[in-house]
């Protein structure tokens, strides 16, 4: 299949999926669920999706203008803004939970410490946490008042990531730094070689930040920050928020899984999808 097939054809398939939605053959648990959660069985899997913004969020259209395409991006989304979301996954299997990325945290109106609880949960229960990358609605649930919030947890970060933020001088890059340092001998800085626990895949994604990293478990994709914009960027992928760092590898990255995901049919989750 040509390439831009394949794209038409995962658009199609990703314009179906939600924010904690994985797509098809996936069950969704019966019971009711608290506000802002959603709860699902991928593979032999329960996928617990956490929303860590209250009320709904939607991405205003001049985020994705870049410098040639703002008549493009309102042509495609007349509405002037794209439905999106911050949220987090737990998976839980073989009796333990890893939780992707941590929102924002409480201090900037996070969720997700309020949804856990509502949930019958405690940080303490979180036996993993696997970064992503290191932007604040990312890594800022990871700690509350300065100290560690998952405090049985190994922390995994792509090393990649970490060492390019460090090299950076910037104070977010500095306070990033010191927000995963608060794990002290927890933290696991991994290559893409390495082995992860459960025989999570770790896959380079570079461009939105420079170690963007995306994960499998079984069929379950867990897309980071590929899209922050679905119903946009599926229909044009080259289009770009202003949050990419390097447009250019943010496009081929893009591209690149949604070729991935439709080749290997998997279900797919995304920490900006819409809830």
């Amino acid at each position: 299949m040509k390439p831009t097939k394949i794209i038409a054809a995962t658009a199609a398939a990703l314009l179906t999926f939600s924010c904690g939605n994985a797509g098809r053959q996936t069950k969704v648990d019966a019971a009711a669920q608290p506000e802002g959660v959603k709860t699902e069985t991928v593979d032999n899997m329960k996928v617990i999706t956490i929303k860590d913004n209250d009320g709904d969020k939607r991405m205003p259209n001049k985020l994705f203008y870049g410098t040639e395409d703002s008549a493009k991006v309102e042509r495609l989304s007349p509405e002037g803004s794209v439905p999106s979301s911050v949220c987090c996954f737990i998976v839980e299997a073989e009796g333990k939970r890893i939780m992707f990325d941590t929102g924002n945290g409480e201090a900037r109106g996070g969720m997700m410490l309020k949804r856990l609880e509502e949930l019958g949960l405690t940080p303490g229960d979180i036996d993993y946490v696997v970064i992503t990358h290191f932007h604040g609605d990312h890594i800022g649930g990871l700690t509350r008042a300065g100290k560690p919030v998952f405090t049985r947890a190994e922390l995994y970060v792509p090393k990649q990531e970490y060492d390019s933020w460090l090299a950076m001088s910037s104070q977010n890059a500095r306070d990033a730094i010191v927000t995963i340092g608060k794990y002290g001998d927890k933290v696991h800085r991994f290559a893409y070689t390495d082995s992860l626990p459960f025989g999570i895949k770790a896959m380079p994604a570079p461009g939105h930040t420079p170690g963007h990293t995306v994960y499998r478990m079984g069929s379950l994709f867990i897309a980071g920050d590929l899209m922050h914009g679905v119903a946009l960027q599926t229909q044009d992928p080259t289009i770009c928020p202003d949050y990419d760092m390097d447009r250019r590898r943010a496009v081929e990255m893009r591209k690149k899984y949604m070729e991935y995901v439709k080749e290997n049919n998997l279900k797919v989750v995304g920490m900006h999808f819409p809830f």
